[in-house]
């Protein structure tokens, strides 16, 4: 039995691959969107895999619910990570038993650590996806999908042999739906690999008050600020893993990845602009924070991303006035 908490555009579209197999049971716990999910289901439009409405076998509104109903093999976790408002580990913790493997599709840096202190004993699977997909009336998805897991926290060699053998049951479920995935032994490197455009074009989109990400790498001062932040990242990465990026997408250095920005045939709005447009909180702290305190402690100077962090501080702390 599969879990999802979350039921944004990562929960339903991994959900809704999950929930092709015929070996697999999918619910999901949604929150402001539950009423809409539970009456009909959610309207997927994807170029890589067709149309459908997608109606999970349950549909919860809290993890409460979803804790009475079931016991959890596998506990997706798809909620946003703002580690400053909330803990996800703490959220997800009554659908979790000693047996759940606990699967995290959030973005950032740092974000496996509440789970491992709230978790020791689960095996902790820290996901990385590559996709493009946005929420609004439907869920539109474009054509390619691809997930790299790895097993995060240290575990006794009779229960990491078990973990691994359930993360690559799963795994060929993904890849038996057609979406890619890969089992890293370090999985590091594909976060910091996503990273370079994450913790880039996010807090510069809402510095620049609602630019697509094409938008701002054809002008060339934005461009430079882009390039110049990646740049942060890729140094600060490699200082932190020790090891070179993947080169996910083609992407080896900062120029590479703006070449890759404009490659991308339909607009790009980024998620941190679409929270800031909406006047929600946006993933400041993993996207930002959390790296520019292994700046401070690994001695990478990072004068860009402590701007960035500080002017889109500023623009959230504006909200309530």
């Amino acid at each position: 039995m599969y879990n999802v908490v979350g039921g944004g555009a990562i929960g339903a579209l991994f959900g809704w691959r999950l929930s092709q197999s015929d070996k697999v049971l999918v619910s999901i716990v949604c929150r402001s969107n539950y009423r809409q999910v539970k009456l009909h289901g959610y309207s997927m439009q994807s170029a890589q895999f067709g149309n459908q409405i997608y109606r999970p076998y349950r549909v919860f509104q809290t993890i409460e619910e979803a804790a009475q109903d079931a016991s959890y093999d596998y506990v997706i976790v798809a909620l946003k990570a703002l580690p400053n408002l909330y803990d996800s580990a703490e959220r997800i913790s009554q659908a979790v038993n000693p047996q759940t493997m606990i699967m995290v599709f959030q973005n950032g840096i740092g974000i496996e650590e509440p789970f491992v202190k709230r978790f020791p004993n689960n095996p902790l699977v820290s996901t990385v996806s590559f996709v493009s997909v946005k929420q609004t009336e439907h869920v539109k998805h474009g054509g390619f999908s691809m997930l790299a897991f790895g097993i995060h926290n240290k575990l006794e060699r009779a229960s990491l042999l078990k973990a691994s053998d359930k993360l690559e049951f799963i795994s060929q479920v993904f890849i038996d739906q057609g979406v890619s995935s890969i089992i890293e032994q370090d999985i590091q490197p594909y976060r910091w690999q996503k990273h370079i455009l994450n913790g880039s074009t996010n807090p510069v989109s809402v510095i620049c008050g609602g630019a697509s990400c094409q938008e701002m790498v054809k002008n060339d001062y934005c461009r430079k600020l882009l390039e110049e932040t990646m740049q942060e990242i890729f140094v600060l990465g490699k200082k932190v893993t020790g090891k070179a990026f993947p080169g996910t997408d083609g992407i080896v250095d900062p120029q590479s990845a703006t070449d890759y920005i404009k490659s991308i045939p339909v607009p790009v709005y980024t998620s941190m602009l679409v929270d800031s447009q909406n006047k929600r909180p946006m993933e400041r702290d993993v996207i930002l924070k959390n790296p520019i305190m292994l700046a401070d402690k690994y001695g990478v100077d990072v004068p860009h991303m402590k701007a960035l962090y500080a002017m889109v501080t500023m623009i959230e702390e504006s909200y309530s006035k």
